[in-house]
């Protein structure tokens, strides 16, 4: 119930949530960013068992298979988001630090933690379902929270922040584009 409510503050006030959060010990947003994995893979492990058993595949899964699917999917999103994250910020500080001043590397992990709330939590959808540009999607809501978490935590103007945002954006559609992940979806 409080992750429902903090998704629905980040969506309608993220500027506000973020002046909120801004203080708390970067600890506290490490185990937040856990915990939001966490759930993202739960949601990952029942939507590949509904499209698996709606497909007529639901005997490949038993007990055994649902417990190592279940363990697996927590360790890689666990150990691939925390690494992921720590690349992120490493690059989206890159540009942080073309901006001129700045606030140290931990106010940039704290804006990655909370831009990567809504891709983290829904990268299910475009891997599990394919549905047409919703991994652009997810990379333009980062984008958006990358702008007002530059704005808060690192106290950039509006032109800096929005270059950090930008340029962070477009260097993870350029990762995403070598990955050969299908950015757009089935739409050509």
């Amino acid at each position: 119930m409080i992750a429902l409510k903090k998704i629905r503050e980040i969506i309608l006030s993220p500027s506000g949530y973020l002046e909120e959060i801004r203080d708390q010990p970067l600890k506290d947003d490490i185990l937040s960013f856990v915990l939001v994995t966490v759930a993202g893979s739960i949601l990952m492990f029942f939507s590949t068992v509904i499209t698996t058993a709606v497909n007529g595949r639901g005997e490949l899964l038993g007990p055994a298979g649902i417990v190592v699917m279940i363990l697996t999917i927590l360790f890689l999103f666990v150990v691939d988001g925390l690494f992921l994250m720590l690349i992120v910020s490493l690059i989206e500080h890159c540009f942080v630090l073309f901006t001129g001043e700045h606030r140290g590397f931990e106010k940039t992990m704290k804006s990655v933690i909370y831009a990567s709330v809504l891709p983290v939590l829904f990268f299910w959808i475009p891997s599990v379902f394919h549905i047409t540009c919703s991994a652009l999607l997810l990379v333009v809501a980062f984008g958006i929270i990358t702008f007002y978490s530059i704005l808060t935590f690192h106290e950039k103007t509006k032109d800096r922040a929005a270059f950090v945002a930008i340029f962070t954006m477009g260097f993870i559609l350029i990762l995403l584009w070598f990955g050969k992940v299908n950015i757009i979806g089935n739409a050509w």
